[in-house]
């Protein structure tokens, strides 16, 4: 094997497609989720989708951030349809192999790439949700109200004589669109 080949097998990269950035799901996160997005790919080695572990601490302590953003962040992420939580992590302490105490992160899954936490057949293919993703226009429903009103009208002025100068009485119903 030549020195270039050798090389180029250890080099590890993140690729976007220019499909999945033409979405209207990619098109739609902010900056930093797309930062997260790519710190979480990084960590994806093509055997290990489904058990990416990437907390919240590290992503704010990576990207610069709080951890309420980070929070927020991960939560589009996952409404955009690209992540999908396997297994959440909790603030309990575990003890691994080592003996190392340790708070477990959540375990993701990066819906583009096929899962490799399962065995069944049809779970095996990538779901790639965020194709299927459409931005909510109107989350508020519209309402139509029916408004009875009643109006006294007066003269503006006390020049006025004749039928103008009288006090009338206006009423009727107005159907209309609220938001």
């Amino acid at each position: 094997m030549t020195k270039r080949k050798a090389q180029s097998k250890h080099m590890r990269h993140v690729r976007l497609y220019h499909w999945l950035m033409a979405t209207p799901a990619w098109k739609d996160l902010n900056a930093t989720a797309r930062a997260i997005y790519i710190e979480i790919a990084q960590r994806y080695n093509g055997t290990n989708n489904g058990f990416i572990v990437y907390g919240l601490r590290e992503a704010s302590r990576d990207l610069k951030i709080g951890t309420s953003t980070a929070k927020r962040t991960f939560d589009d992420l996952q409404a955009h349809g690209f992540i999908v939580a396997e297994q959440r992590g909790h603030f309990r302490w575990k003890i691994d192999i080592t003996g190392e105490r340790h708070r477990p992160a959540t375990e993701w899954r990066l819906t583009e790439y096929h899962n490799d936490k399962t065995v069944a057949i049809e779970s095996k293919y990538p779901t790639k949700e965020f194709t299927r993703w459409t931005k909510i226009q109107n989350t508020v429903p519209l309402q139509v109200r029916v408004v009875p009103i009643t109006a006294t009208h007066v003269a503006a002025t006390d020049t006025m004589k004749g039928k103008n100068s009288q006090n009338r009485t206006c009423s009727g119903i107005i159907k209309g669109v609220f938001r």
